[in-house]
């Protein structure tokens, strides 16, 4: 027995510690170990590689080091037993190659660089504190066919950027509640939202909007399936309203040498120069109402100075015996002149008693009790048929009087126009219009 563990040199060994030994056995089963171990392969990783393995006394045998890089080079599954749910590494870098994949088994967690000590960044301070690094190429759900789930969002840092491709309006690469309504991208220098698979709203490369267009042509443009309807600042006009056809085209604003216009069909009708004139453009109609003026309305068509002088048109159709009331509105102790130009036609006769013309020209003082202190005085009427008689003035106290000119042909259906100039004393003095009637 003693020669046999002689002969295999274990009896050397025991005699003498320092003796080297070289046994070759399958499993050696041991309740100590006592040496450097470092030869030792195929132990776990632990800290990392000392230093110095070969020298147990050498502070540096204590001071470890650990590559950056985890190389994976197939499939494997992070699944601690069920009395762990963590798992970690002390390598910063976790590098997947030959499409491997690294699962992390469902309830785990897998956390690389537990210590902190990653050093290879991007930029400095990027990922010091102990932040890790992930590089792989692509990340799907467990099941490989979905996106991940980021629980608790997606920080991205300052100068850094979620980058999504060139997209589709049926495809948007941000999305919402569906897949076919969110962002997208069609060009360089393009976004663009889409609703139901349909481009809604663009943003184009020089920063114009286009609401229902894909280019715009002004800074804002809004367009109907088929025409633009409003165009904000193209260059030329600063607002542009548009018809049912490229013809039918209106728009607001600064033209030229800051002059503000009005435009319809593309062709200017009113200005404003840039000292304030009102200017219509020659060959077009200032008109107020419509084509076919509603009989007893008061269109009043100018003020002066707030009102020192104002101007009114009333129509008014009459039969024999009937008039069109005027009634007025002054303030206490105040005086106005007032002229009416009157003019009858009885279209279905040619007798100079149908067709007839007068201007009225009256003086009014209002006083609250309207006595005859106002003394309401009618100059003879520059006249065709109309007559001093034509003419009625009554008082109703309160400041509100009325003046009643009369049909003065004997026919019935006579249509009158009468234009109202009221000519007040002074700005305060508010003599106005306020309604016409047929009595």
């Amino acid at each position: 027995m003693s020669r046999a563990r002689n002969l295999a040199g274990f009896g050397s060994a025991i005699e003498n510690a320092s003796n080297s030994v070289n046994i070759r056995v399958g499993v050696i089963t041991a309740i100590e170990y006592h040496g450097d171990g470092s030869n030792l392969t195929g132990t776990p990783g632990g800290l990392g590689t000392a230093l110095n393995p070969n020298n147990l006394s050498d502070p540096l045998n204590k001071i470890y080091y650990t590559n950056q890089d985890l190389s994976i080079g197939s499939t494997i599954t992070v699944d601690p037993p069920s009395s762990a749910k963590v798992a970690y590494t002390q390598y910063s870098n976790i590098v997947l190659t030959n499409d491997a994949d690294l699962i992390i088994g469902d309830g785990d967690d897998f956390i690389p660089d537990i210590l902190g000590i990653g050093t290879e960044v991007d930029a400095p301070g990027v990922l010091s504190g102990g932040n890790s690094k992930l590089r792989v190429d692509n990340v799907t759900s467990k099941g490989g066919f979905r996106a991940p789930n980021f629980p608790y969002g997606l920080a991205v840092n300052s100068g850094a950027a979620v980058s999504f491709p060139a997209s589709t309006a049926a495809l948007p690469g941000v999305v919402g509640i569906d897949s076919t309504s969110g962002l997208f991208f069609p060009s360089s220098g393009n976004v663009a939202v889409s609703n139901n698979s349909s481009e809604s709203v663009r943003v184009t490369g020089v920063g114009s909007v286009g609401v229902g267009t894909i280019s715009p042509q002004g800074t804002v443009e809004i367009q109907n399936s088929t025409n633009p309807i409003l165009r904000i600042g193209d260059g030329i006009r600063h607002v542009e309203l548009r018809g049912g056809s490229t013809t039918q085209n209106g728009s607001v604003g600064t033209e030229y040498n800051g002059a503000f216009a009005i435009i319809t069909n593309d062709t200017e009708r009113l200005s404003v120069s840039p000292g304030g004139q009102i200017n219509v453009v020659a060959g077009n109609t200032l008109m107020l109402g419509d084509s076919s003026p509603t009989a007893n309305v008061v269109y009043n068509y100018e003020n002066i100075a707030n009102g020192l002088i104002r101007k009114y048109y009333v129509t008014d159709v009459l039969n024999t015996g009937e008039k069109t009331r005027f009634t007025f509105s002054g303030t206490d102790r105040t005086c106005a002149m007032i002229t009416i130009n009157a003019a009858g036609s009885w279209t279905s006769s040619n007798t100079a008693a149908n067709h007839v013309a007068a201007q009225f020209m009256f003086r009014v003082l209002t006083n609250s009790s309207g006595d005859a202190s106002d003394g309401s005085t009618i100059t003879a009427p520059f006249a065709y048929t109309y007559t001093t008689g034509s003419y009625t003035f009554s008082n109703s106290g309160s400041y509100v009087y009325t003046v009643d000119i009369a049909n003065p042909t004997g026919d019935d259906g006579v249509t009158f126009s009468y234009e109202v100039i009221i000519h007040n004393a002074v700005s305060t003095s508010q003599h106005t219009l306020t309604a016409s009637s047929t009595v």
